[in-house]
């Protein structure tokens, strides 16, 4: 698979809504969201074309490079990509993780494309995005990605009550940043009802 820049065969339209670093022949570097005619709206013109055109830098850019969003951990090695993961391509293209290929070690994921899925071969495989996960950011009771309890305390720490197995302690005094929360998030909040 060659190393083809993202924007490469997109139209403008097909550009618009990216969140863009653009570096210019003369050193300077701008960062900004892309409109329909592939330009930073009410900003600065990346393309001579407009819409339907295709995309092509103007002559005094020297590059233009996707931005990963700040909300994301970024998944440099192809072994540690989860399912619901964003699959970044070499060309700058994004797909999400639908299974993990284990009979085979390559290709080792399968990704959801616009018209059904695939199975992209290793090299082109640049990184992949994870989203931060949805921690609990005030005290009182959270759910977990399975329905479980936990209490969130005013000493920034969780203490789950309820599993599926009925009521039990399973971690105490747990600190946000431990890991075995990621594999429970996303959180949110519980609400109490009297019955």
């Amino acid at each position: 698979m060659s190393e083809k820049p993202f924007w490469e065969g997109k139209t403008c339209k097909e550009m618009a809504g990216l969140h863009v670093k653009v570096t210019y022949e003369n050193g300077d570097v701008l960062t900004g969201v892309t409109d329909e005619d592939g330009d930073i709206e009410y900003a600065y013109t990346l393309s001579d074309g407009s819409v339907d055109d295709k995309f092509i830098p103007r002559d005094f850019i020297e590059s233009i490079e996707l931005v990963d969003d700040p909300e994301c951990e970024r998944i440099d090695d192809i072994g540690d990509v989860r399912v619901g993961d964003v699959y970044v391509a070499t060309d700058g293209n994004e797909y999400t993780v639908t299974a993990l290929n284990k009979a085979t070690a390559d290709p080792p994921l399968r990704v959801a494309v616009s018209d059904g899925v695939c199975w992209p071969r290793r090299d082109y495989f640049a990184y992949a995005l994870r989203p931060a996960p949805k921690l609990p950011d005030k005290p009182g009771l959270w759910l977990d990605n399975e329905d479980c309890v936990w209490i969130y305390g005013e000493n920034n720490r969780l203490v789950r009550l309820i599993g599926s197995e009925g009521w039990q302690t399973c971690y105490e005094g747990m600190a946000l940043g431990n890991p075995i929360l990621r594999d429970c998030a996303p959180f949110r909040p519980a609400k109490a009802v009297e019955v």
